[in-house]
């Protein structure tokens, strides 16, 4: 019973209804019921309303409405991380709004003593556990002259400092939670037959899907080291679980228990479609197919990476919008596709120039085409999030019929990863509101020398990366999402590149040499709520 939540406010209640009547602030649309098929806690959006109070929701669309419609903004950071339903050993909590002041209570016998003096019961709009749990913290209400915030129990100094009483609890819930995911490249497998016949064109090797990578890394004993000339040690290019086929079940479900072992919460695959294929046109479609046949596949989520590429027959022809939008269903049916946390379906585009003839129209009619499958097929609404480092000019999601922006790699033009990771936060400050922040553990391209890029002066890479560069990458975006001023459903959500882009160098996977290292930073800088690290 949270005797101090119920104790005091029925005698203010009467007086705030009286000073508050007459601002006449509009009232946001009430809050919608959030999908039980989200299960992460997602972050507890703070608004300030124009006659300065506070209002708090976990519905990204309900914010937006609240600050084009209504002219509230946006508070910095986030008042914890909420369910959006019920779940085994948990409290709802309630809002309710009095002129132009919104309250959070958890008690039921408060709630209906406020409604008495005069409050409008907004309803549940979220979701806390009734008892503490491992890693979380309380969440109190605070209150001063008629204003009613939310935060976390450790920042009591702070607000008390600032002249606001602690009413008294709520529940108890996390005070972060990032989700964050690696993008799965699976070209490792017999079907690669571009790096198989270059291999087999400029190393005299049968069957080698791993040609380059295990050339520069020293690591197989049946292939002689060649790092073509460059110095410096290269045998972190060598899987942990050795050179693999990853169109084998068996692979995925070590990948998996790698990933989430660390806490990632998804996998990010490059999907392309093939038009020489004519009985299968998705190519590469060997990696998807094995992960579906893991054991473990529900221990992950996982999204696609739409690469329509303009060349080398990766387009989609616009006669096959409605057959790739039939495929992407038969992977929206999946229970652990990856979803926003306003519970739509994510797809991302990594590359739209090979969509129909690569104009915005095409794209908006491809994306459509998408959409409208969806609907028709499950009653679901998807959300489309382009690749920003195509897309710089702000107005692109809106020409193309996305919704925000997703990074994948960046790659400095200076060629310095030092100065990636100090750029980061102007870059990040330029993203679209609905943004899905990206960190790069790494490029280079040095393995792909001579067989898939014959000319020396385009290989790119970074010669300064380190492991300490990249903890402070992911450092800097948990920092950015802390104090985020974004409305936006995947505002908690980071990309990284890569699991395994073993010829480019973005490489999260263990290897041989590092072994989890890498894993661990991610775990540790983002401070991941879920494994254990390295």
């Amino acid at each position: 019973m949270l005797r101090r939540l119920v104790a005091a406010p029925v005698v203010i209640a009467t007086v705030v209804v009286a000073a508050l009547a007459g601002f006449g602030v509009p009232e946001p649309a009430k809050a919608q019921s959030s999908p039980a098929k989200v299960t992460d806690p997602v972050p507890m959006i703070e608004l300030r309303t124009p006659a300065g109070g506070r209002f708090y929701t976990l519905s990204p669309r309900e914010a937006a409405d609240a600050v084009s419609k209504h002219r509230f903004t946006r508070e910095p950071g986030q008042a914890g991380y909420w369910r959006t339903a019920p779940f085994r050993g948990s409290q709802p909590v309630f809002r309710l709004r009095g002129g132009s002041g919104y309250l959070l209570t958890a008690s039921t016998s408060e709630r209906d003593a406020l409604i008495k003096q005069g409050f409008t019961d907004e309803d549940v709009i979220g979701h806390l556990w009734s008892a503490q749990q491992p890693g979380m913290e309380r969440l109190l209400r605070f209150s001063k002259s008629g204003e009613w915030r939310v935060a976390v129990e450790s920042r009591t100094g702070e607000l008390t400092g600032q002249g606001y009483r602690a009413d008294g609890p709520l529940g108890w819930g996390h005070s972060e939670w990032i989700r964050a995911g690696a993008i799965y490249f699976g070209t490792f497998n017999p079907a690669s037959t571009d790096t198989i016949n270059a291999t087999k064109r400029v190393f005299k090797r049968d069957g080698d899907h791993w040609g380059g990578v295990r050339d520069f890394s020293g690591r197989d004993p049946a292939v002689a080291q060649n790092t073509q000339g460059w110095p410096g040690d290269f045998s972190h290019l060598s899987p942990s679980i050795g050179f693999y086929d990853d169109s084998k079940p068996a692979t995925l479900e070590k990948h998996i228990d790698q990933a989430t072992g660390a806490g990632l919460d998804f996998f990010q695959f490059y999907w392309y479609w093939d038009t020489t294929k004519k009985k299968q046109p998705e190519r590469f479609d060997v990696s998807l197919t094995a992960f579906g046949a893991a054991r473990n596949r529900l221990n992950i989520d996982y999204t696609l990476t739409v690469c329509a590429h303009p060349w080398g027959n990766l387009g989609i022809p616009k006669a096959d919008f409605g057959t790739v939008a039939d495929d992407f269903v038969r992977h929206f049916k999946q229970p652990n596709f990856l979803r926003a946390n306003d519970g739509r379906l994510l797809l991302t585009l990594c590359d739209r120039r090979g969509i129909g003839d690569g104009s915005d129209a095409d794209t908006r009619e491809f994306i459509s085409v998408v959409r409208q499958r969806a609907a028709s097929a499950l009653g679901e609404d998807i959300m489309v999030l382009g690749y920003w480092e195509a897309m710089l000019d702000p107005a692109a999601p809106a020409r193309w019929g996305t919704e925000g922006a997703y990074c994948g790699v960046r790659i400095d033009h200076e060629k310095s990863y030092a100065r990636y990771a100090a750029t980061l936060p102007e870059y990040l400050a330029k993203g679209p509101s609905q943004f899905m922040r990206c960190a790069a553990q790494n490029f280079d391209e040095r393995p792909r020398f001579p067989h898939l890029i014959p000319d020396r002066a385009k290989i790119r890479f970074y010669p300064d990366q380190t492991p300490e560069l990249f903890g402070d990458v992911l450092s800097k975006l948990r920092k950015d999402i802390a104090g985020s001023r974004r409305i936006s459903a995947v505002d908690n959500f980071v990309s990284i590149y890569a699991w395994n882009e073993w010829h480019e160098g973005g490489i999260i996977e263990p290897n041989a040499r590092d072994g989890c290292r890498y894993l661990g930073i991610v775990h540790d800088s983002l401070g991941l709520r879920t494994g254990k690290g390295c």
